[in-house]
């Protein structure tokens, strides 16, 4: 068996290999080779059994927002191995490889979208984000009345005002995801490469009254029990106003849609969008998004701190990066306040003790830790210090931004 990062003459068997797991149809035939652009070969890892490629794992390189700092993160995706060679093991052997490597490489945190949540709970990652999919009918908005102007994005078009925008909507986001970080708007390409009039996808950037871009809407028109459904993939803005400056839309596509639809970020409640609460129907996403800390001292340095000063001690334990374990001494006060907290190792005693799944968590602010406290999962001990910790450890906004 030989495990590597894949190479550019490998791209064909690795689209060859996706057509398999995920039943993708595809003419090979033709030589075009859009994978290639969007994920880069030395982005893929892949086994290769004499010679032929067997299973395979994606690793996309983001630039994630967390606590105000933008950290390096690894977007694991797309694994798969063909249905002859599976129950051999290899994603465990991805996953001892790409770890260790990852915190050596700088990268702070790690997200997937899973198949099973216990299976990768093994591998130290944890429920960390959720989206709320909410569904209103659409004449809810008709109060909305339609201002600014909608300017439609069409694959090609120049996205540097949407980028504007994106960028100051995940400012105060945890797993907001800068789509200028890849070069050539690679990250803007993907969301604007789809042909409007054969997909049913429209992306429209919204101007304030002063021509002031200040959000945007990707949604697709979708066909569902005979209902024409608005379904928004990602909506973005940079204040209240502009929120409801982007939802005018919908006021004026209230003809020809039933439903809104909108896989929303949890920090926000939809029962605000509308008059009559009780015709928002709502369910929370679970399914979506893993989240592991890969360099635990990296993330207690960028982590919010309470105002005023303290200190707690935190033990982990991470069989997966070794390097990750020990008893840190986390310092703050006011010569940190605009820098990076001061952690080091430690032989004092801890105050907290927590695995690398609870610990995914608490730090990136999914839950408090009064809350983590009542977890089936056994992996947290809080020994005392409880007042700071309770400062320390608290909610944030979450929205992982991207698809992968």
């Amino acid at each position: 068996m030989e495990l590597r990062r894949l190479r550019a003459e490998d791209m064909p068997s690795h689209s060859r290999l996706r057509a398999v797991v995920y039943n993708c149809r595809q003419d090979f035939s033709k030589e075009e080779d859009q994978d290639s652009f969007y994920h880069p070969p030395e982005w893929i890892w892949g086994i290769f059994e004499k010679g032929r490629l067997v299973s395979t794992l994606l690793e996309i390189e983001y630039l994630m927002r967390f606590d105000g700092h933008s950290v390096p993160m690894s977007g694991i995706s797309a694994v798969g191995t063909l249905p002859e060679a599976r129950k051999g093991g290899f994603v465990r052997a991805f996953f001892e490889k790409l770890l260790p490597e990852a915190y050596e490489k700088g990268v702070v945190f790690s997200t997937l979208n899973p198949f099973s949540h216990a299976f990768y709970r093994k591998f130290g990652y944890e429920v960390a984000c959720v989206r709320n999919q909410i569904t209103i009918p659409a004449r809810e908005f008709a109060h909305l009345k339609l201002r600014g102007s909608f300017t439609q994005i069409f694959p090609g078009d120049d996205c540097s005002a949407l980028n504007e925008v994106h960028n100051i909507y995940i400012s105060d986001i945890n797993h907001g995801i800068h789509r200028d970080y890849w070069p050539d708007m690679r990250g803007w390409k993907m969301v604007t490469k789809y042909d409007p009039y054969s997909t049913g996808r429209f992306v429209y950037l919204w101007q304030d009254e002063n021509g002031k871009p200040r959000g945007h809407i990707n949604y697709e028109d979708m066909f569902e029990d005979n209902e024409h459904i608005m379904h928004v993939h990602e909506l973005a803005f940079t204040d209240r106003d502009a929120l409801y400056g982007v939802l005018s839309i919908v006021s004026g596509l209230e003809a020809q849609f039933k439903k809104f639809r909108w896989f929303m970020p949890t920090f926000l409640d939809a029962s605000d969008f509308i008059s009559e609460a009780r015709e928002l129907e709502q369910k929370i996403l679970l399914q979506d998004d893993m989240t592991r800390v890969i360099n635990v001292k990296a993330a207690l340095e960028k982590m919010r701190r309470p105002c005023g000063e303290g200190s707690y001690v935190i033990a982990v334990e991470d069989e997966w990066i070794p390097a990750n374990s020990g008893s840190y001494l986390v310092e703050y006060g006011p010569e940190t306040s605009s820098n990076d907290g001061r952690v080091s190792l430690t032989q004092k005693e801890p105050d907290i003790r927590c695995d690398i799944p609870g610990l995914s968590q608490l730090v990136t602010g999914y839950r408090t830790l009064e809350n983590a406290l009542r977890t089936r999962q056994s992996g947290l001990e809080v020994y005392g210090n409880r007042e700071i910790l309770d400062k320390v450890f608290t909610l944030r906004p979450q929205h992982v931004t991207e698809y992968f």
